[in-house]
């Protein structure tokens, strides 16, 4: 039987043995300081997570001006989006509230350029952005990624139309990259008595039907802040009804079996919490997954201290199980997704989300939500305005970048426990899972260790005794060059990681380690670790 949090279930049997909620057993004597033993608990997984556990999103202010969405046209955004792949693309976010499909709007100059240099070819495997065309919108973007930034800070918006042009820039980078795209509808179209007003999701959908598009679907980005944005209240009964709206016009469209989403609350605090409470009580029956929200800070005010404070990382438990409670309480057993997320709100923290720093928040974020039974986790972003984009302005990956890739190639779907022997056990955080089968190097019955050391100096793990004597294959990921945490550039086991061209990833080398050596983890570093033909049960 596969776990998940529930109230009432020691939070202790889904979170090992980890940070306050363990204090004061004593380390095995004649150890070194530096040198934990490790549990595992393999005898079956405690959670099963999607193939697409780790996904990402495209902000929605991309289209604000369409112009920006040709960027998605670039091969090089392509292969490091197929890297991912298998995995969701959420095109969503405040401003999906809003766009206004306009099907007789003309697409822009850049986006028929694209176009028309892509006549005749493979649509996924022909040339690129036209070049001077790219060469204009590089030079341009900081300025718009300037005004997206500012109209968010200021929670003025403006309603944008969006092309049929748009969509199909959207879904054709969505589907060559290997991508299942969810589309987030405008829930903030109200008739005069409140209810949706669903005519502009009818176009929407019958232009997406035309061209047999296979898309998921989201209605409304953050609806307990519709206030504050729009100043519309809309209730969580009316949302729930809404939602059975969209529903209807799904099942009498080509859509009949997609995918319905929702409804994406911000964090559960307060009132959000009773909003998604009487959502799921009034139209939780139609969506497929609960979706929520979370950043561990405000962009504008944290600091280095908060990245590397396990104290922070710990405030994400308690926000999860906020959700699992009400999910259990009116909708039990339905799935609950993370969608959307990174490290702090408001388009990141400068100088910090787009470091390697940001990924103790990233990779302890992915191991608590695979171990707390959350099946999807959607990136913000992929590539767009801010600093928690996994791809940066020029294209060029992101330290989390190389991360999820490394999570991607290494971890399987099948959750298992790991916990730290001793004592202060949250700064050195560890979890377990079989290993992902579709690398070619391991087999059914690998275990993927991922730990990160918030220690100042190492820590060497060892396995428990059993499997003691096996192969363990090291990732070890640190920073690059003089800027130490807050580098934008990683090595993996001293090797410095980069594209070899714009349609070629590297190799991701691993470092054999002897049997029966102690796994070496640095000072503010994280890796992955392959225990090869662990032989476990529960991986076969």
């Amino acid at each position: 039987m596969l776990l998940r949090w529930k109230p009432g279930l020691p939070l202790l049997l889904l979170l090992g043995q980890l940070g306050p909620l363990c204090r004061g057993a004593l380390a095995a004597p004649g150890l070194a300081e530096d040198t934990v033993e490790l549990d595992f608990f393999t005898k079956r997984p405690v959670h099963l997570v999607s193939p697409a556990f780790l996904s990402f999103t495209i902000d929605a202010n991309l289209v604000t001006d369409p112009r920006f969405l040709t960027f998605l046209g670039s091969p090089k955004l392509r292969t490091l989006a197929r890297g991912l792949s298998p995995a969701y693309l959420r095109f969503g976010g405040t401003k999906t509230d809003f766009l206004i499909f306009d099907p007789k709007k003309e697409p822009t100059f850049e986006e028929r350029s694209f176009w028309q240099s892509q006549v005749n070819q493979d649509i996924c495997k022909s040339g690129s952005i036209p070049s001077d065309v790219e060469k204009r919108l590089r030079l341009e973007w900081p300025f718009q990624e300037q005004l997206l930034l500012r109209e968010q800070y200021q929670k003025k918006f403006k309603n944008s139309t969006y092309s049929r042009s748009s969509v199909d820039m959207l879904y054709t980078f969505a589907n060559c990259s290997g991508l299942d795209l969810i589309f987030g509808l405008n829930a903030l179209l109200r008739t005069a008595d409140l209810h949706w007003n669903n005519s502009n999701a009818q176009l929407l959908l019958n232009y997406c039907s035309s061209k047999s598009y296979n898309i998921s679907w989201e209605l409304g980005n953050e609806p307990n802040s519709f206030l504050k944005k729009s100043g519309i209240y809309i209730d969580g009964f009316q949302l729930g009804e809404d939602f059975i709206e969209l529903h209807k016009l799904l099942r009498k469209s080509t859509f009949k079996n997609a995918k319905l989403y929702g409804p994406d609350i911000g964090q559960p605090r307060g009132k959000t919490v009773k909003m998604l409470r009487s959502f799921l009580k009034a139209g939780g029956e139609v969506i497929d997954s609960v979706t929520w929200h979370h950043y561990y800070l405000n962009g504008r005010t944290a600091t280095k201290e908060d990245f590397l404070n396990p104290d922070v990382l710990d405030t994400f438990i308690l926000s999860a199980q906020k959700i699992f409670q009400v999910v259990e309480e009116t909708r039990p057993g339905k799935k609950v997704w993370l969608g959307e997320t990174s490290s702090a709100y408001g388009g990141g923290a400068p100088l910090l989300s787009n470091t390697f720093a940001a990924g103790f928040m990233w990779l302890d974020k992915l191991g608590l939500s695979a171990r707390m039974g959350i099946e999807v986790v959607m990136r913000q972003v992929f590539f767009g305005a801010g600093n928690y984009h996994l791809v940066d302005e020029n294209f060029n990956p992101l330290p989390d970048y190389w991360l999820s890739l490394l999570f991607k190639k290494l971890v399987g779907t099948n959750v298992l426990m790991a916990s730290v022997k001793g004592p202060d056990r949250n700064k050195l955080r560890v979890y377990l899972h079989c290993t992902n089968i579709n690398h070619p190097r391991y087999k059914e019955g690998d275990l993927t260790l991922y730990a990160l050391n918030l220690h100042n100096v190492t820590m060497s793990l060892q396995l428990p005794y059993h499997l003691f004597d096996k192969q363990v294959d090291k990732y070890l990921v640190k920073p690059s060059g003089p800027d130490g945490l807050l580098s934008k550039s990683v090595q993996l086991n001293g090797q410095i990681l980069k594209m070899v061209d714009d349609q070629t990833l590297p190799a991701l080398m691993e470092k054999p380690l002897r049997p029966g050596s102690s796994l070496g983890l640095p000072a503010f570093s994280y890796g992955f670790f392959v225990i090869r033909n662990a032989k476990v049960a529960a991986c076969i």
